[in-house]
């Protein structure tokens, strides 16, 4: 048998296999994630349709489908009119803000580029069904794009964003989708540019490099919504200390001192002040006050019932609904209490940093979502999509994740029926304020807990890898074939020899009580093969022991004559890689002992090992005390190679072993000799 073509080829198998793994990963979750947009669409889509009025705004708008699961409100829909977009005015540069606070002249309350979007999904169209369609057409490639980076991050992990309730209830609700994408593009980006290169093993760009490109995409998810830039600030840490290598430097004492990259970290904050110019000062020149409007806006905007927020569920009531109060309560303790948030999770994450000797920044950039989500004073549903990719990067526990969404979908179900409820002015449903506070205290509680949890949370395979610049841990799929390809049984089979009347074949389970009656009444048949059971219980523990050793085959030994189960013995540390075995684990009922039973089984082990499997050595291990089994390996033509000292544990204590082996070059001769002796045996019965 040629060893090192079958191993090539069973390398070869193990490849494809990982290939089609990870293929399988990535089909299964677009596929999941196409699912989650078809639905969304569709529900979304019932806002909409004919009649239209003047403006081409839906008459049946919002209600759609009262008795939906799922509400019909689209944030995308309701833009259409109002914000001149039904107009085609470009964002931005012609509007200004009115007296009353409405935007006007195509300004939109979101940052430019998001501006730039919608008024691209409205090209061409005249109506908010045939706007949402189109928008609905540029958000899908950011979903799919990012289910890809996920599942290249996270493997099977990805379908916490691709087969939860989320991306079905938010893909078509606002323009989420593409500040996501650059979150997750900013990771994925630091990822590859760590991840060893295929010919040389180191990473494929320096971390300064990485993390310039990572800031620049944080910059454009900024200028989409504002939350990315938040995570420039920790991967500028990350950099200045010098990432998963956090070197340190041995000053003229001795002692250590940290290395800081201050240029680097430099770097990362210019490019993304850079690239947010690039963005922002186009608009500025173009039409000041259209820009500075959208910022008006937001400062102006209210803690109101439609920001669900703790502010309003929560402060609201504590100050006896005395409006003035509170919006100015919540005008200064909001913004003070984000600031002090960003000073938490940076503190927090520095400590981590200083225990693990690397910064943390996904688990940084996590902490400070959550205190940026949990303290401004709007919060709205779709926010769920801004932190559904940290479940999926990083070790959140399972049941903050479970909790979250399923509160998730309690608030989305209640809080636009809460809205109807409002405007029209029906007596409130128990049920549907319930629903809106559960959802909203459960968030506020678990964003604090990730506020001050985050930054200990550890990264999922394989990205931890890829960012130490290691090759990550097969999937799992592809563990349990390597494990296989390790087996005894994957190199071996399970065969079933016989000679000389005698059989060998596979120990079961069911043997338990023919094994423990081969030494039932003989204690001394474990004088030097320890635990050898004596009892159908130990008999079953023995051969269960034997099954779970992925090296090991172990084999009935019948007596052909009266079809009883004799004695046992063992393939062992079996090793395909280098075409090695080890034969041992035997014992006989000693009216088996002095046969031509030991001799045939050998005889069987050996031909099967040597001329059927291609190994090229057999290795025995005894009792050097043994006297009578070392002169019985020794008449097999095996060659003594000396004493293992403290080789095995042996009742209670250690054996000092004695070696012998076999290999291919003596095997001919040996076997010539060992058949002549069965043959001798045979004829003497």
């Amino acid at each position: 048998m040629a060893m090192p073509s079958a191993g090539s080829d069973l390398a070869a198998r193990r490849g494809l296999l990982h290939r089609g793994e990870t293929a399988i990963i990535m089909v299964t979750s677009l596929l999941f994630t196409l699912a989650a947009l078809t639905w969304s669409y569709r529900a979304k889509l019932a806002c909409g349709g004919a009649p239209f009025d003047a403006n081409g705004r839906s008459v049946r708008f919002p209600v759609g489908d009262p008795n939906a699961v799922i509400p019909c409100y689209s944030d995308l829909m309701f833009l259409w009119v109002g914000r001149d977009i039904d107009n085609h005015v470009f964002p931005y540069i012609h509007g200004s803000i009115a007296e009353d606070g409405h935007l006007i002249g195509g300004v939109v309350e979101y940052p430019v580029l998001s501006g730039l979007l919608m008024w691209l999904g409205a090209i061409g169209q005249h109506t908010d069904l045939g706007f949402f369609m189109q928008s609905a057409l540029i958000l899908t490639p950011f979903a799919l794009v990012t289910t890809i980076l996920l599942a290249w991050m996270s493997r099977w992990w990805v379908l916490l964003w691709a087969a939860t309730p989320p991306l079905v209830l938010y893909a078509f609700h606002n323009w989420e989708l593409p500040v996501v994408f650059t979150s997750v593009a900013a990771i994925a980006v630091m990822a590859w540019g760590a991840s060893p290169g295929r010919t040389t093993g180191e990473r494929r760009l320096s971390l300064r490099t990485s993390a310039i490109i990572a800031s620049v995409i944080l910059a454009v998810g900024f200028s989409l919504k504002i939350y990315p830039g938040l995570f420039v600030l920790p991967l500028a840490l990350y950099v200045l200390t010098r990432g998963e290598r956090g070197d340190d430097e041995i000053d003229a004492a001795g002692a250590v001192k940290r290395a800081f990259d201050w240029a680097g970290a430099a770097w990362v904050v210019v490019a993304a002040v850079i690239t947010t110019l690039v963005a922002q000062v186009p608009f500025m020149v173009a039409g000041f006050e259209g820009w500075k409007a959208a910022l008006e806006f937001q400062g102006q905007r209210k803690a109101d019932v439609d920001t669900n927020t703790f502010w309003y569920w929560g402060v609201r009531p504590l100050l006896n609904g005395d409006t003035d109060l509170y919006n100015a309560v919540v005008g200064v303790a909001s913004p003070l209490l984000i600031i002090a948030s960003v000073v938490v999770a940076v503190y927090l994450a520095w400590r981590q940093y200083r225990i693990d000797g690397v910064f943390p920044w996904i688990g940084a950039s996590f902490a400070l979502l959550a205190g940026f989500m949990l303290f401004h004073k709007v919060h709205s549903p779709q926010y769920t999509l801004w932190v559904l990719p940290f479940f999926v990067l990083l070790r959140v526990p399972w049941g903050a994740i479970a909790i979250y969404l399923v509160t998730d979908v309690i608030l989305d179900l209640t809080i636009f029926r809460l809205f109807g409820i409002l405007n029209s002015g029906a007596p409130m449903k128990w049920w549907v304020e319930g629903g809106v506070n559960l959802g909203v205290w459960a968030h506020a509680i678990l964003l604090a807990y990730f506020l001050v949890t985050a930054a200990r949370m550890q990264v999922r395979e394989p990205l931890a890898s890829l960012q130490r610049t290691q090759l990550p841990p097969r999937p799992p799929l592809t563990r349990l074939a390597d494990a296989d390809a390790g087996a005894a049984w994957h190199w071996l089979g399970t065969p079933v020899l016989g000679r000389a009347g005698v059989t060998l074949r596979p120990l079961h389970i069911t043997d338990a009580e023919a094994l423990a009656a081969v030494a039932a009444g003989h204690p001394g048949l474990g004088r030097w093969t320890s635990d050898v059971p004596g009892d159908t219980a130990s008999a079953a523990e023995w051969i269960t022991a034997a099954h779970h050793d992925s090296r090991r085959l172990a084999f009935a030994v019948i007596d052909d004559a009266t079809g009883e189960v004799v004695g046992t013995t063992s393939y062992y540390d079996v090793d395909q890689a280098n075409a090695t075995l080890a034969i041992g684990y035997t014992y006989y009922a000693p009216s088996a002992q002095g046969t031509v039973i030991n001799p045939a089984a050998k005889l069987m082990l050996l031909d099967y090992a040597f001329t059927h499997a291609g190994a090229t050595r057999v290795v025995w291990h005894t009792h050097s005390g043994n006297e009578q089994s070392r002169a019985a390996i020794a008449k097999l033509g095996a060659t003594f190679e000396g004493l293992l000292a403290k080789h095995r544990r042996f009742d209670g204590g250690w054996r000092t072993t004695a070696q012998y082996a076999m290999t291919d070059d003596d095997w001919d001769a040996a076997r010539a000799a060992l058949a002549e002796r069965v043959d001798q045996l045979v004829a003497a019965r």
